[in-house]
């Protein structure tokens, strides 16, 4: 692997002799150490790297407007480059792979602090599969990465199992998502993992019975929606007549 590094740069530095800054060769591909700018006084850079026969190859480095390095990109092979994001204040921003241009396996999120954010994983420009955040308190203190909450994706679409968790890691409120909706039950926990509340969604919106539990499982409140909107008095009496006269369940 060191072998094959020191081969690149060669091959790259063989290039950067042989052609100019910001040349192009007879067949219009661009050749050799490029750096454009954001203005024509050229005093801002806004990226440099080389070019062998109009392909990037090695690390391309890109600026803010300001001179502060916003992104660099190491290109690995053709399709394939391992891109880091920064804030203006040279804190890593996100990581990750691009393949064919777009983002690709595990990315990391991280804030302007440097604190870990988010993982999240990638396919085709999409986010698929599980997305990880984690609570920014104690990471500093004493450096612990506890999981807030795990989410499924398919598509860039919430797909699947929904769990958010206590910092001590027992579960807060856990359901299921379908086209980026939360659908079916729902049910919330409290800090002693004792399970206090069930509710339902359909369309993406709150229906049928809301039902609060004490910590011995006993029923201390039921409320009932329909689309969302929350049914009381009068409106919620004639509302479940109906629903027994035509046997229809008011969870669906």
């Amino acid at each position: 692997m060191a072998s094959m590094k020191v081969l690149l740069f060669l091959f790259i530095g063989v290039f950067q002799f042989s052609f100019g800054q910001n040349s192009i060769d007879d067949e219009g591909r661009k050749q050799g150490e490029w750096k454009k700018y954001w203005d024509e006084s050229k005093q801002a850079l806004q990226y440099k790297g080389t070019f062998v026969n109009d392909k990037p190859v090695g690390q391309f480095w890109y600026y803010y407007p300001t001179s502060e390095v916003r992104a660099i990109i190491e290109h690995i092979s053709e399709n394939q480059s391992f891109v880091t994001y920064y804030f203006k204040n040279r804190e890593v921003m996100s990581e990750g792979m691009y393949l064919n241009q777009k983002r690709d396996s595990i990315w990391i999120n991280y804030n302007n602090s440097g604190l870990t954010l988010s993982i999240e994983n990638f396919k085709n420009g999409k986010l698929e599969g599980k997305k990880v955040t984690f609570y920014i308190q104690n990471q500093i203190e004493n450096g612990d990465i506890k999981v807030l909450s795990e989410t499924f994706y398919k598509d860039s679409l919430k797909s699947g199992s929904y769990v958010e968790r206590f910092s001590t890691g027992r579960v807060k409120l856990s359901g299921q998502y379908q086209l980026d909706k939360p659908f079916g039950v729902w049910r919330k926990y409290n800090t002693k993992g004792v399970f206090i509340q069930e509710f339902r969604y359909k369309n993406g919106l709150k229906n049928g019975w809301v039902i609060n539990f004490n910590e011995n499982q006993e029923v201390i409140l039921k409320e009932l929606y329909k689309n969302g909107e929350l049914l009381s008095g009068d409106v919620r009496v004639k509302y479940l007549e109906t629903c027994k006269s035509k046997g229809v369940d008011p969870n669906d």
